[in-house]
């Protein structure tokens, strides 16, 4: 019976169930391809490689719960070698690139590598270092990452000297569109998720941009999330396309709660998948949320086997299976 809960979630996207108080349903257009679901079962760790426009897609991989993180660092650094071919998708390295240990100290990754490690297009510089950054700080222990070129720190890459960040982590942000006229003293970078199709299946795509530091508090990043303005021509943006706008939203201990108005629903009064998702993940990137809920005009979605909030460990997207 749990196995028949599990493959009808997955049929539906995870997004099937609404409900409030004696349970109202919203139903869900059905995809062929699942988006966004819960870890149950398995285990997964993500890997961000390129497509065919050189943007990164997180791609997430089943993995052994039982697996290390040195051996989960070593599996993410060959993927990003193409050791193993993901369709549609391109590594990081044009060949092989050799880690050869991992060191912990206190939630930072050591990285050490050989001469290797310059077997990249030195065009996608920052890529690789978006790409590393995200994989590498995915698991909780690790906040950030330090790299080792022959035993030397290195402070800038070493084909097109982009400058390293002494503190290499997540706020080197993902798939940045802006110009570099963006003034970058005054700002700070946020992550909104938006879709690209490719090959027929629907993908969500982490972008980075910058808004500025007196957007500071949790209400006034969820606006600037809600009310996202096109970066990127390339990319999909549901939140934007459907003009997702915020009624009120409640923060405390680690839970968020969003209500937004009722445009996260068609005329049909079908929940937007694509809009939804979007919404669910750029909320979980926010610093300190780890349970989400979200309403529409005051109606709780609860998608997930009946489940009122969901925690942001266990979402999975953009799942690919071999």
């Amino acid at each position: 019976m749990k196995q028949l809960k599990k493959k009808i979630a997955l049929l539906f996207g995870g997004l099937a169930l609404v409900s409030y108080l004696s349970f109202t349903y919203f139903p869900f257009k059905t995809q062929d391809t699942p988006v966004l679901s819960l870890q149950e079962e398995e285990s997964y760790m993500q890997v961000y490689l390129l497509d065919k426009e050189n943007t990164l897609v997180p791609v997430s991989i089943s993995v052994s719960p039982d697996t290390s993180i040195e051996d989960k660092l070593q599996l993410l650094i060959a993927y990003m070698s193409g050791k193993q071919k993901i369709d549609n998708f391109k590594p990081l390295f044009k060949k092989e690139c050799i880690l050869k240990t991992v060191s912990l100290q206190d939630h930072t990754a050591v990285l050490y590598f050989d001469e290797s490690f310059k077997n990249y297009d030195k065009k996608q510089e920052l890529r690789l270092l978006e790409s590393l950054a995200w994989g590498v700080t995915q698991f909780s222990d690790i906040t950030d990452v330090k790299l080792m070129l022959d035993n030397q720190e290195l402070k800038e890459m070493p084909l097109d000297h982009t400058p390293i960040p002494a503190t290499l982590n997540r706020q080197i942000g993902i798939n940045h569109f802006e110009t570099k006229a963006s003034t970058l003293h005054d700002s700070h970078t946020i992550t909104v998720f938006a879709t690209r199709k490719i090959d027929g299946v629907v993908y969500m795509v982490p972008q980075s941009r910058r808004v500025p530091y007196d957007v500071n508090t949790m209400e006034e990043e969820i606006e600037q999330i809600v009310s996202d303005v096109q970066v990127s021509a390339n990319l999909s943006q549901p939140l934007y396309d459907d003009n997702i706008t915020l009624h009120s939203s409640h923060f405390e201990n680690g839970m968020l709660s969003v209500d937004v108005k009722g445009n996260l629903l068609g005329s049909d009064r079908e929940i937007k998948q694509d809009a939804y998702n979007c919404l669910i993940l750029s909320l979980s990137m926010l610093e300190g949320v780890e349970e989400l809920q979200v309403k529409v005009d005051g109606v709780i979605l609860s998608p997930f086997e009946n489940k009122n909030s969901i925690s942001v460990n266990d979402l999975v997207y953009n799942e690919v299976r071999f």
